[in-house]
């Protein structure tokens, strides 16, 4: 069966395929309506950030007030102006210029420093050197020699013929340099000067090349404040360093540092040679290129800043000390034993603000720095460099007596009768008066390496043995005394309960002490504590 649909007539064909009716105006306006919050989002958005724009926020006026205040500590104004491109001084024509005033000092030698002359003026100033070679001794204590190259002043004291460090020299930047330097006849090498401070060839080394019987004089501009190196930079320089030609100029900042109570000049420096047993020694070209020195020392010598050569200032004083790093080839890591730095010019830029309590600063090869304490309690500070091989093994050891009243405020031994409570350790290294008793002796490689714990440390078979007696037995009222007869370090006597110290003994130092209290005794090497032995006092 078939069954026929009626569908409603059509006018066109138009009309049959057309869709039905249906609304327009919903999707046009959510178009509308999105464009509008778009806009208006916007414009918010823009307001918002005019708002914020045109007023300092909390935070910002925070940070604003730390940068100006970072900024007027570190030598700049307070409204922001930042330090000029061009820090070097308004100078004054050469020949407007007079030499310093005749009672002016710019030269001093080791550990001495000029002092600051106060002068306001730029000027000219004149130091004349002269070259020195010969044979120095560089460890007294044990009396080993080398040769040296170094510098001494033309007109200087007499008695000066080591040369190394050479000379300090202070002047103020913008000052002109009117150098001279003196080749003896009779010396054998030619020798120059490289001036870190001064700007010009080679630091005025070409100008400065001077054979033996020759003399040469340049000038130049002191541009830029701080404390530098100079040395020889003649031929083979490394040789010429090493033989010890080098020292020290400060150029002081137009607007001083402040005054302090003590300044000294020291240098770090390094000896390469073939040995280091009694005698003259050789110079080893290898070795330098090895960097591997056979002295670290201060000042030239082994012991010149200890024992009878100690610095010394008062409790509440402040010391400063001009320090610079001759190398050849190893970073210092100057640091106080007993002490802090309580400010610190790095790489002794002294435009710059200094870092305050640091323990130990790096001090590269061919550098300076410029570093301050205070002397808080009576002490001796060690000054040393902290790789400490070099300081107990090589000679790098300096040190300061601290003298004056206690402060136990600060630092006390409460455990009672220690040196502390007395106002602090004898590290001087000096031989005190001893009265007949009983000797013990420090013996030759008493520093190798041992066991702190090792079965035989008390024991006559001691192997390596270090004191002639490992367990002294003495009546109360008896003096000992100990001898370092150890002929290539330097040693302590230190009570392990801190009753007593000997401070540093040089080869051959003796120290004594009076035990008048009974009890067991154990003292050790404060450098090398496997180094042990004990005095028992019977009553």
């Amino acid at each position: 069966m078939t069954q026929t649909v009626e569908r409603p007539p059509h006018d066109t064909e138009r009309e049959r395929k057309a869709p039905p009716p249906h609304p327009h105006y919903t999707l046009g306006t959510l178009v509308v309506l999105g464009i509008v919050g778009t806009l208006v989002a916007a414009g918010i958005a823009i307001a918002a950030l005019m708002i914020t724009a045109s007023r300092d926020s909390v935070d910002d006026a925070i940070v604003s007030e730390r940068v100006d205040s970072y900024l007027t500590t570190a030598g700049v104004s307070a409204g922001g102006a930042a330090l000029p491109e061009d820090v070097l001084p308004a100078l004054t024509p050469k020949d407007q210029l007079s030499p310093v005033p005749a009672d002016e000092v710019n030269v001093a030698i080791a550990p001495d420093m000029p002092p600051p002359s106060g002068r306001t003026a730029q000027a000219i100033v004149e130091i004349e050197f002269e070259v020195v070679e010969g044979i120095s001794t560089i460890n007294p204590a044990t009396g080993v020699e080398t040769e040296t190259w170094g510098y001494r002043l033309l007109s200087g004291p007499d008695g000066i013929v080591v040369g190394t460090p050479g000379p300090v020299i202070r002047a103020r930047v913008g000052d002109v340099l009117r150098f001279t330097i003196t080749n003896p006849a009779a010396n054998h090498n030619p020798h120059n000067v490289d001036f870190h401070a001064v700007t010009g060839q080679g630091g005025g080394a070409e100008a400065t090349t001077v054979a033996p019987g020759e003399t040469k004089t340049i000038e130049a501009r002191l541009l830029y404040p701080g404390f530098f190196m100079y040395h020889c930079a003649y031929g083979d320089i490394p040789a010429h360093i090493s033989h010890g030609m080098f020292g020290g100029i400060l150029v002081d900042p137009e607007t001083p540092l402040p005054t302090v109570d003590r300044e000294w000049y020291m240098v770090q420096s390094e000896y390469y040679t073939t040995a280091t047993s009694a005698g003259v020694v050789e110079f080893d070209r290898a070795a330098v290129t090895d960097e591997a020195p056979s002295f670290v020392v201060f000042n030239g010598a082994v012991g010149a800043l200890t024992g009878d050569n100690a610095l010394g200032m008062s409790v509440g004083e402040r010391a400063r000390i001009y320090f610079i790093n001759a190398g050849l080839n190893l970073d210092s890591n100057f640091h106080p034993i007993g002490s802090h730095w309580d400010k610190v010019y790095q790489e002794a830029a002294l435009l710059n603000s200094p870092l305050r309590g640091s323990q130990t600063t790096l001090v590269p090869a061919g550098g300076g720095t410029v570093v301050e304490l205070i002397g808080q309690v009576p002490s001796t500070i060690v000054l040393v460099d902290h790789a400490l091989s070099r300081a107990v093994d090589k000679g790098a050891i300096g040190q300061i007596v601290v003298s004056g009243d206690a402060n136990l405020e600060i630092f006390e031994d409460v455990s009672g009768g220690g040196a502390g409570a007395e106002g602090g350790h004898d590290m001087t290294g000096t031989t005190e008066a001893a009265t007949p008793g009983e000797e013990i002796s420090i013996l030759a490689g008493a520093w190798t390496t041992q066991d702190l714990g090792a079965a035989d440390e008390f024991a006559d078979s001691e192997d390596p043995a270090d004191y002639s007696v490992n367990v002294l037995t003495v009546k109360v009222g008896t003096t000992v005394t100990w001898t370092n007869d150890d002929p290539n370090q330097m040693h302590t006597i230190t009570d392990s309960n801190g009753a007593f110290d000997s401070g540093f003994l040089q080869t051959g130092d003796t120290w004594s002490y009076t035990f008048t209290e009974a009890g067991e005794f154990e003292y050790y090497c404060q450098p090398h504590p496997w180094m042990r032995a004990k005095v028992v006092v019977e009553a």
